[in-house]
């Protein structure tokens, strides 16, 4: 019988990188492939067959979470990874990727299956990475109560938010964990540059191609994500947002950040430095304009423009072009109301 490859288990936390390394390998079967490793996906979707159990679906791991019968659930998510491992191993396959960072805190569903494969051989690696309270809970917030409102009513702000989460714990769940498999291993994401190539880089894999995901939001793509999803009554994803967002090509920022026209615009001590650089060319210039009876230019102190925007001066640009909108909008409906009204005489 063919040995049972390692079964590497990334079991989060949430907000540390996981859907980086997942997005990742869902793109890198071939390289992954060629070093003899293999990806099973959130919930064994990337499993042949697996599919076909209710408990399974592309994009939807939490199904396995809500099935009503664990027991039956359990024992058929045990034996598909049981033989997708023993024909893994058949294939020469070394290391079978598993990752979803619900585990670390649903070990009440997992841990129980991950015991008995372990019982029946397969050499089990559980990895977690975890990140200081305080950054995972503004990036939670981020991502769950401004981006994805998750929750009915007006839009929350980040005290009344974090007063209404389970307490924002890693030790308990990491003790649960590591007394299951003391070989757990645990590693500081704010100590890592790029988790995704930490992750790779325990298992030897090289030459990965990592995808980048779930990056922070500018905070003026943030201001207009709050504004759209607090105007929304009850749970509101995140594709409400892009849908409506994305012709705008606001989503994604092509190019280096923009800087502050006042950055961008020069003040008194750079027009000084161009007086100094000509110099000579102005006192050439100046005997040529003489020899024509013209006044000299001359230099004195630089003449600095104003370089900031008035938020009013903003105010009063988007408020023309909402209106000259939605005076299309209206010509337009009004065109389509007489059509209508010549189809129906």
């Amino acid at each position: 019988m063919a040995k049972f490859p390692t079964l590497v288990l990334h079991i989060g936390a949430g907000k540390t990188g996981s859907t980086s390394i997942q997005f990742t390998l869902r793109r890198a079967a071939g390289q992954l492939a060629e070093q003899r490793a293999a990806y099973v996906g959130l919930m064994l979707e990337k499993v042949p067959g697996a599919l076909d159990y209710p408990w399974c679906a592309e994009g939807a791991p939490h199904k396995y979470f809500r099935a009503k019968n664990r027991e039956e659930t359990n024992e058929e998510v045990y034996q598909t990874i049981l033989a997708e491992l023993k024909r893994q191993g058949e294939l020469g396959v070394t290391q079978v990727i598993w990752s979803n960072e619900a585990f670390l805190t649903r070990h009440d569903r997992v841990l129980g299956i991950m015991q008995q494969l372990a019982a029946d051989g397969v050499p089990v690696r559980p990895i977690v990475y975890v990140r200081r309270h305080d950054k995972w809970a503004r990036s939670a917030y981020v991502q769950f109560g401004l981006k994805f409102k998750s929750y009915p009513g007006p839009l929350r702000n980040f005290r009344d938010w974090a007063e209404g989460q389970p307490r924002i714990a890693y030790g308990p769940d990491l003790e649960i964990w590591r007394a299951a498999f003391p070989q757990l291993e645990i590693f500081n994401f704010d100590a890592i540059p790029d988790v995704a190539m930490h992750f790779f880089g325990l298992l030897d894999l090289v030459g990965i191609d990592v995808v980048r995901a779930n990056d922070s939001p500018t905070n003026g793509l943030l201001a207009a994500w709050s504004v759209f999803n607090g105007a929304q009554e009850g749970q509101t994803l995140p594709a409400a947002f892009t849908r409506l967002a994305g012709p705008l090509k606001v989503l994604q920022q092509k190019g280096q950040p923009v800087p502050p026209l006042d950055e961008l615009l020069p003040d008194a001590a750079a027009l000084i430095e161009i007086q100094a650089k000509y110099g000579g060319d102005l006192a050439a210039v100046n005997a040529m304009l003489a020899q024509q009876g013209q006044p000299p230019m001359v230099y004195d102190v630089p003449d600095e423009k104003r370089r900031d925007v008035s938020t009013w001066e903003i105010d009063r640009m988007l408020f023309q072009m909402v209106f000259s909108l939605q005076r299309q909008v209206l010509e337009l409906q009004e065109r389509l109301d007489a059509q209508g009204g010549d189809k129906k005489t």
